[in-house]
This record gives structure tokens, sequence and C-alpha cells, in this order.
């Protein structure tokens, strides 16, 4: 029996395996390492980058616990960003350092995909352990997850799904959901659209919850992508502008600099709103529908990855991308082929001394004449791409051959003798340093869902009116188009972009668009309100700026006022308190009307 029992007890130890998995987006500190939320729809997670402009960034550090010590494997998510374009070197390399001893393993080495890769084995004490991400290039290494088990055999699960059933076993939230109900509007979306509709809502007595799945209100109107606000307000008997003007930006060139983009004001101003439950660094990803009826969105804590479910009234899609409609299966239309695309811009400026550059040989192999020379010290909206890329599923690769486009750029400047002609005393970049790139792409058409109208652009050349007709749209209807100029060897994706501006469009007066273009018609409670609006890719031309699409958040909020009230749909509000909502319009912003 002794020896039964022995047997038994070590076969319990050799079978007993211990796993952690730690998400890097989890770490208590995160150091010079930027947290990326923009393509968890396409590998599964936000994920930590090092974005260091060719400077190593600081070590992002935690701590985590292990059961029983012994000897782990260790695996890191990770992928080589350049190897699609079969580039050569591997501009993201990293190391992780495990209770201050570095492993072997450079990861960011290998394979176009996301994958994990393996780094060999460590010994870890039981209790508390020290980890570290330690960038070796300052050029946008990435990790998401790392993986220590003892089971020296196992290889982790590499699906690309949003919390798949594996990762929540692992992180132990399987069954964990909490419910966020009772709210008359769920915003989700942090864009210009999205206050809008939330702050407009909320001041008109509506329960609001405003969903971001970054750390800034703003969209491409905050400090990470510095697009400045465009479009005009002219005179209106409605008072959309009233509440954008809060808090749109003061910037005086896009890309402009950090503090004219207010990203604290538009936090302040949101917070001061007693009826809006803010949630910054909340990602939806998944949609709740019965019948016409969107019942609920969950959300994921992009550092916890907790999940929440916010059930409400109504929705607002202020994604931009149209993520809440696309996931409902609302109807719309994907443009194959000639969208306007997505732009990372750039700033530099003359420093005090010589500074220098390491070469990018991974980069677009760009010489003088080849890029747009940046101008008063910045790279603007033409640094373009991805117009025949899929606006879903390529949206990582436009923004990492944008960030390529910029650094063979900025490689020219520095380090290629063309650029060494200017004086005698050497180059006029000899002091030129890069000082901001944005990591977030700023992207300008995704997909269209429709409305009970779709406006269309001989209806905006036409002026064409309608009985809702609201918001007034100023901007010329504005394509962009690759500039044949810098296409080149880069046909397949080119970089820089051109503007067409036809008319149609009266600046001073503008074009008022209806707002049954700012609902879906599939469904009686999912508004749209931000780029993904019922129109055509031409109109979408006019209605696209921040402002523009600012005052259509706030028409929606208001009607959505109505529509509560009146326990009626979006459509309803038209059909039958069209009259009401336009007395909702007329009030200024800071009107406060409660629910009787």
């Amino acid at each position: 029996m002794k020896k039964l029992l022995l047997l038994l007890w070590v076969f319990a130890l050799t079978a007993y395996s211990d796993s952690i998995l730690i998400e890097a987006e989890s770490f208590s500190q995160h150091g010079g390492w930027k947290l990326d939320t923009q393509f968890i729809e396409i590998m599964g997670s936000p994920y930590m980058m090092a974005h260091g402009l060719g400077e190593p960034v600081a070590d992002a550090s935690s701590s985590f616990d292990v059961k029983a010590a012994g000897k782990y494997k260790v695996w890191v998510r990770t992928k080589d960003w350049v190897a699609h374009w079969q580039a050569p070197g591997t501009p993201g390399r990293f190391n992780i350092a495990i209770n201050n001893e570095k492993l072997s393993t450079e990861f960011g080495t290998k394979g176009a995909d996301w994958h994990w890769q393996e780094g060999g084995t460590v010994d870890l004490k039981a209790g508390k352990n020290e980890i570290a991400l330690q960038d070796l290039t300052g050029f946008n290494g990435r990790c998401d997850a790392i993986y220590l088990t003892s089971d020296l055999s196992e290889t982790p699960e590499n699906s690309n799904d949003v919390l798949s059933e594996w990762r929540r076993e692992k992180l132990g939230i399987a069954s964990r959901v909490q419910t966020k109900d009772g709210y008359d509007l769920v915003v989700v979306g942090g864009g210009y659209g999205g206050m809008g509709a939330a702050i407009s809502a909320a001041r008109m007595g509506l329960k609001v919850a405003l969903i971001q799945n970054r750390d800034v209100l703003g969209g491409n109107g905050s400090s990470e992508v510095m697009v400045w606000a465009m479009g005009n307000f002219p005179a209106s008997e409605y008072k959309f502008s009233d509440i954008i003007k809060e808090f749109k930006d003061s910037a005086k060139a896009s890309p402009g600099f950090i503090e004219e983009f207010g990203d604290d004001k538009k936090d302040k101003i949101v917070k001061a709103e007693k009826n809006i439950d803010l949630f910054l660094g909340h990602h939806a990803f998944a949609v709740s529908k019965n019948g016409r009826k969107i019942e609920s969105v969950d959300v994921m804590n992009v550092r916890t990855q907790e999940v929440l479910r916010f059930k409400g009234k109504f929705f607002s899609d202020s994604t931009g991308h149209g993520f809440i409609l696309e996931w409902a299966g609302a109807s719309g239309e994907l443009k194959d082929k000639g969208r306007m695309g997505m732009s990372n811009m750039w700033r530099w400026k003359q420093g005090g001394s010589e500074t220098t550059f390491p070469k990018t040989p991974w980069a677009l192999d760009l010489d003088e004449g080849k890029f747009p020379y940046p101008k008063k010290n910045h790279a603007q909206w033409f640094w373009e791409s991805g117009y025949d890329k899929h606006p879903y599923k390529d949206l990582e690769l436009i923004r990492d051959w944008n960030l390529r486009a910029n650094f063979g750029a900025w490689n020219a400047i520095k380090n290629k003798e063309a650029y060494y002609r200017y004086d005698k005393s050497g180059s006029k970049h000899a002091k030129a340093e890069l000082t901001w790139m944005a990591y977030v792409g700023g992207t300008r058409e995704t997909k269209q869902f429709y409305g009970d109208v779709i406006v269309r652009e001989e209806d905006v050349v036409k002026k064409k009116i309608y009985p809702d007709s609201c918001v007034l749209a100023t901007w010329s209807i504005d394509l962009h188009y690759p500039k044949k100029q810098y296409i080149g060897k880069f046909k397949e994706n080119p970089f820089i972009s051109y503007a067409v501006h036809g008319k149609g469009v009266d600046r001073k007066k503008g074009y008022s668009f209806p707002y049954r273009s700012f609902y879906s018609k599939d469904f009686d409670n999912l508004y749209i309100a931000c780029r993904a609006l019922s129109v055509t890719h031409e109109a979408l031309g006019t209605i696209r700026v921040m402002n523009t699409l600012g005052m259509v958040g706030v028409a929606v909020g208001r009607a959505c006022h109505v529509a509560v009230k009146h326990n009626t749909t979006t459509r309803g509000v038209y059909e039958n308190h069209l009259e009401e909502a336009k007395e909702l319009w007329r009030l200024p912003g800071k009107a406060r009307k409660e629910l009787k």
C-alpha cells in the first residue's frame, strides 16, 4: 500500500503543470511602451508597442505570482512587423527579463503574422516574480502577451478571436461578465461625433454611457492623431455648433502640437456632465440583438481584459469604422477599391546640436524627390495610404506601411548624400530631429451604412432639401486619390495623396443633411454618429470632417431624447415627432431639458 501511495504521489507531481498568461497591456508600469488598441478585431487583443522614433524606450515592468517553483517554458506572442513585405532587417526587436535575468532570445525577429515565438526556459520561484519588456531599437517592436508553462511540451493557442475561450480560461475571467444597465443611450466611440451625441443627450436628461477604447477623447482630433477639426459653423436655426465649440481644438496646423488639441479639456467637459458615465480604455467587441433592436454591447477593459455588458434603450455607433453596425449585420456598402486612406503624420525640428538617426534598411527606400519635403517641419494629411486595401482586415498593415514610408523619408533626410548639399559645413539637416509621429492611424473612410435616406453627390450639388434637413456641411466634396508623381515602385500601395475638391457646397451657407441619414434603417434603436453614416462615397467627402460630424452627434443626442420620451424608434422620431425634435435642435448648447 505504501508503495502504491508513493507511486501515485510521484505521478501527481509529474502530471501537475502550472501556466501563467501575462497580457503585456496589463503590466503595472508601461515605461515608454505605448498601448495600441487599434487592431483588436484583427489579432484578438490590445498590445504594447515600443514607438521610440529610433531611440529604445524605457522598460515596461510588472510582477506575477507563481504557485509552484520550477522550470517553465517561455512563449511570447509577437511578430516581425516588416516581414509581410520581406523587408531586410528586424526593426521590432526586444528582450524579456525575468527576475532581472535577460532571456537569450530576441523577440520580434520572425513571422509576418501574430504568433507565439518560443523563448526557451526559465527557473521561476514560488510566489512573486518580476518581468520586464526591454526594447532594443525604438522602432515599433510589439508584444501581445507572455505565456509561461511548466508543461514543456505545451504550445499555446494562437487564436485571433477577441477574448477567445482559451484566453478567458487562462486569465480566470471565463464566467465574469458584469452588466451595466439603466442607460438611455450607449455611445461607442469618443471622437467628435460620439462626444457630441453623449453631451447633448446628457444635457437633455438622458442617462448616457460613453465608451472609448483609448485613454483620450477626440478620435482623429486628439493629440494621438493631431488632425485639426475642419468644417465651418454657418448661421443656422439649429444650435448644433455650440457644444462642438466648447471642446474643439485650437491647432494652427495639422499636425499641430499636443497642447493645442486639448485632451484634458475634452476630458473635463465630459466628466462635468452628471448624466454621463465615461469609460476610457474600454473596447467594444460584440453585439447582442433581438429582431430590430440592439440589446447590449460587450466591452473589454483594455488593461485588465474584464468584460462589461452595456444595456440601453438606444445605441450610437460612433466608432468611425462602423464596428457596431457591422457586427449587428446592418446593411451598407463596402467600396471594393478607391476609398480614401489612412494618414500617420509626423513632425521634426531643428535642434541645438548635431543629431544622428539609425539607418533603416527595412523602411521604404526613398530618395530626394521621391517624397514631398516636409515644409514647416511637419508632414501633413497627404502622407496617406490604403486606398485599395481592405478597410477592416488590412488596417494594421496600412498603418505599418505608413510607418515604413515615414521612417524611410526621415532616413533619406538624415542619412543620404543628396541632402548634404546645402552648405559647406555639412548638412542642412545635421541638427534636425524627429520629434513626433502618429502611431494611431487617422482613417477617412471604411464602410457606409444605409439609413432611410442615402445622401448622394447629386443631392449635395442640387441642394436637395428634405423635411428633416438639419446639419449643415460646409466642406467641399473632398476626395483623396494616390498621387501619380509618387507612385513609382510603390504602386501596390502609394503613400502620398492629393485632394480633389468638387463643387456644389457653399462654404458660407453649407448643405443640410437629413436626420434620416443618421440611423440604421435595419434597427429601431441604432444611431450613426460618425463617418459611417448613410451617404455615398462622394457625399462622404463633404460631411466627414470633424466639426460637422460633431454636429451630427448633437442632432442624434437630442433626437434620442424625443425617442425615449415617446417610447418610439429612431424612425418614429421622424414619422411622428419631427417638430418636437426641431424644437430641441433650436436650443443653445448649454440648454438642459429633463425628461418628463
